[in-house]
């Protein structure tokens, strides 16, 4: 029997009706009783085919058949497999090119049959085949590290916080001609006060934060992050002189020839680490989670900015999320080799 259509009785209500018949109502009778929808002529034909089936479910087979045959369902998921981006509308054009005329909401419903559902692309950052290349290198060279491994790296990354940023996409109940109304807009500004930070993290604790002025150079990033910020955070983090690796992406600032002669004096361990990769970092997720907190803050002006910034990143993150998102590594460099070096989930 095939499933009960949203137009359809209840199986309550179908079992009255077939009650009712067999304690000698006529169909108009029952009609009457039961009452909301229910008309004679389908009173009787629920009886009728009580009679023939000894079921009050729906005959299989019942209905209008599809407009496609199977290989025409086929093509059209193979179109669209081909080219993720074409819309419905496309799809009936090219296959009305060829002899096969459906609508762009049958086309629709057989990509949902298909499990290939519309939805909004995920905005990730461009890898050419250098950079893949380098990703799968790391991951499989680092896929079976053990998690007491990953929890000698310090993370560390540079994110900007704007006071005025964005929610997301949110949706609002308005009526028509409401489009325009304070409570039903979304505000924006041209430039959006905001503030650039560098921060660190290991396992067990956060490290110093450090509000960046200006452009960051490499002479910038020693003086100002890594001498007054990243040494006192390395004693917080890993005191009695216990083994640690430094992680930081490859931006110019960071990799420049005053920057490697200073790890060398300092006796600073660096994690290889391959370009264009902030799904490999999971201090990218702590940036997420912090700026959800300081939005909650609800700041002002850009001093009422830092003030939010700095207190959320102290008194809030706890040390459990900084383990999760540690214990992630694995999982994440499986999905780089899954993906053979393309944009992860992460």
């Amino acid at each position: 029997m095939s499933p009960r259509k949203s137009g359809d009785w209840s199986p309550r209500k179908r079992s009255r009706i077939v009650v009712l018949r067999e304690n000698g109502l006529s169909y108009a009778e029952i009609a009457r009783q039961v009452g909301g929808n229910v008309t004679t002529s389908g009173v009787r034909k629920c009886c009728l085919r009580y009679q023939e089936t000894e079921s009050i479910l729906n005959k299989v087979g019942k209905g209008r058949k599809k407009c496609t045959k199977a290989v025409d369902d086929r093509r059209i998921k193979r179109i669209c497999i081909r080219d993720r981006r074409k819309s419905s509308e496309t799809i009936r054009c090219e296959l009305g090119a060829s002899g096969v005329f459906v609508s762009s909401r049958t086309i629709r419903r057989r990509l949902v049959g298909f499990g290939l559902r519309g939805r909004f692309p995920r905005k990730k950052t461009f890898l050419n085949k250098k950079q893949r290349v380098k990703r799968l290198q790391w991951a499989k060279e680092h896929i079976d590290w053990t998690e007491a491994q990953w929890k000698q790296v310090i993370w560390s990354d540079e994110t900007k916080i704007s006071l005025f940023g964005s929610d997301g996409r949110k949706y609002v109940r308005r009526r028509v001609g409401e489009e325009v109304h304070p409570d039903c807009i979304q505000v924006t500004t041209k430039n959006p006060t905001s503030v650039m930070i560098w921060a660190c993290m290991s396992a067990d604790a956060v490290g110093r934060l450090h509000v960046i002025d200006g452009t960051l150079n490499s002479r910038k990033y020693i003086d100002t992050i890594l001498k007054p910020r990243l040494v006192p955070s390395i004693r917080d983090l890993f005191p009695n002189n216990v083994r640690f690796l430094y992680q930081q992406d490859s931006a110019p600032c960071h990799t420049a020839r005053i920057c490697k002669q200073w790890f060398t004096e300092n006796n600073t361990a660096l994690l290889g680490w391959p370009g264009n990769s902030p799904d490999l970092n999971p201090i990218e997720h702590l940036w997420y989670r912090l700026k959800n907190l300081v939005r909650m803050r609800r700041p002002s002006n850009k001093r009422e900015l830092i003030e939010a910034i700095i207190a959320s990143w102290h008194h809030t993150i706890k040390k459990e999320e900084l383990q999760t998102l540690v214990a992630s590594m694995k999982r994440r460099c499986a999905a780089v080799l899954k993906n053979k070096g393309y944009p992860t989930k992460y």
